[in-house]
């Protein structure tokens, strides 16, 4: 009992401060690669199914987080991106708690081009919160996303998550490829009353190797990133620090070939 109120207890203050779904990682800007053509992989298609219309190969990532170090709060996902014509099917499983409480999501999506510019997704997820002893609740949730590439290198989009129980969550942003090995974005989203504004940077310094700097506000927030490549497999190495909660360590892998290239 007293590690299922610890787990509540926390669950809450992570909410209250975040603003956000729990299932959403913290230890990470995984949504960095959104606002592009060329850094799109499998997680940042994770956050936003519009990201599915960008990717060209069978895709697959794990990422894992121990939100805050605390015992009972480590997140858990893995997904598939399998491309099918002009788009690609997605699925992902996400997991968030210990075994006093946790909450689990289950999502398939589909995303596609739409011309030569725009790129649409949609995702569709089932929700599970369970208490051993106290039952379990299911819910639905559904999320969809728009990209525009307007340039080779300016890139904008939207994103809207709607989850039973909550009010929509509104983003949009727009991402600057200055080169191949070099992206700037900045994304608006709006969760109710809390406006955060986030920002990001990654730099591919040399061919085996990456940097990934991000900062968000209400509340205020940073993270940063490693990135190592081996061939196909990329390795990131990240942390995020909350000024109230602490730091979230966090570790993805993905394997993923490269990308569908822009048609003038």
């Amino acid at each position: 009992m007293k590690q299922f109120l610890l787990t509540l207890v926390s669950m809450w203050s992570i909410a209250l401060l975040s603003a956000q779904p729990l299932l959403i990682p913290v230890g990470k800007n995984t949504a960095t690669g959104s606002y592009s053509r060329h850094f799109q992989q499998v997680i940042s298609a994770w956050a936003n199914p519009a990201g599915l219309s960008c990717l060209s190969s069978f895709a697959a990532g794990v990422y894992t987080e121990n939100r805050f170090l605390l015992k009972g709060t480590s997140l858990y996902a893995a997904m598939v991106a399998v491309p099918v014509g002009s788009g690609a099917f997605g699925g992902s499983v996400t997991r968030l708690g210990n075994t006093a409480w946790h909450q689990q999501k289950v999502s398939g999506a589909y995303g596609r081009q739409l011309g030569r510019k725009v790129g649409i997704g949609i995702q569709f997820s089932s929700e599970t919160t369970a208490t051993p002893g106290f039952g379990s609740n299911n819910t639905v949730s559904a999320d969809g996303g728009l990209l525009w590439h307007i340039s080779r290198q300016l890139h904008t989009g939207l994103h809207l998550y709607k989850s039973a129980g909550m009010p929509v969550i509104y983003s949009g942003g727009a991402g600057f490829e200055a080169s191949r090995d070099f992206l700037l974005t900045g994304e608006i989203r709006k969760a109710g009353d809390i406006t955060t504004v986030k920002a990001a940077a990654y730099y591919r310094i040399v061919r085996a190797m990456a940097l990934e700097m991000g900062i968000a506000s209400a509340p205020f927030y940073n993270n940063a990133a490693v990135i190592f490549f081996l061939h196909a497999l990329r390795i990131d190495l990240a942390v995020g620090f909350h000024p109230q909660l602490g730091i979230t360590p966090a570790t993805s892998l993905i394997w993923q070939l490269s990308n569908r290239q822009e048609v003038e």
